[in-house]
């Protein structure tokens, strides 16, 4: 795993992803514990499964233990009323392909990380939130906060907390400037030219 803490964040505010699927089963420390599950094997196996191999064990779990639509209209904030069907497709699309292969570049080889899933609290609104803590092979551990939306007893992650800095309130900030800057398509081609650029570097 690349060891850089600032990366290791970025790594949990790129839980913007996947496309419409069923929700997650079980609790929400169940579907915590399946990403973490998923991110473990891939570092176990790096060299074994290559950029793409990563990439195909992750799918399957990001797309079933994250509501991206609802992020995805969250993060947008007003601008999500002034796209378009297709360009909301295009747009979760994006997030997706940008956020599995963050995963697959740095979750690439095992240095005797932990993830630790702790306890699970009820928010006011009926949302959980699972606590959980990463400690590296060396240096501090980081903190996560999962808050998962419910549905007919099922769960689903909608933002992730990482040592206190809100993943939700970050991409609302950056996407949203750069939608009021360059349009769709501008955000589009960034979100496009972050992908290849990772891709490049997948190792």
């Amino acid at each position: 795993m690349r060891r850089l803490r600032t990366p290791l964040l970025s790594l949990f505010f790129g839980l913007i992803f996947c496309t419409p699927a069923a929700f997650a089963a079980g609790t929400p420390a169940d579907v915590v514990n399946a990403i973490h599950a998923a991110l473990l094997n891939n570092m176990k196996h790096g060299k074994e499964y290559g950029c793409d191999g990563r990439i195909k064990h992750l799918q399957p779990v990001v797309d079933a233990s994250f509501d991206v639509p609802l992020i995805a209209q969250t993060v947008m904030r007003r601008h999500w009323s002034e796209l378009s069907d297709a360009q909301r497709t295009q747009l979760i699309a994006e997030f997706r392909e940008v956020t599995v292969v963050t995963y697959a570049s740095n979750f690439n080889s095992f240095g005797g990380e932990v993830f630790t899933t702790q306890d699970t609290q009820s928010l006011p609104n009926g949302d959980q939130m699972v606590h959980a803590r990463l400690q590296p092979g060396s240096g501090d551990s980081v903190a996560f906060d999962y808050i998962l939306h419910g549905k007919d007893g099922n769960f689903r992650v909608i933002n992730v907390i990482a040592d206190g800095v809100s993943d939700l309130a970050l991409r609302s900030t950056q996407y949203n400037a750069l939608f009021e800057k360059k349009g769709f398509s501008g955000l589009m081609a960034w979100l496009q030219d972050q992908s290849k650029k990772m891709q490049a570097n997948c190792d």
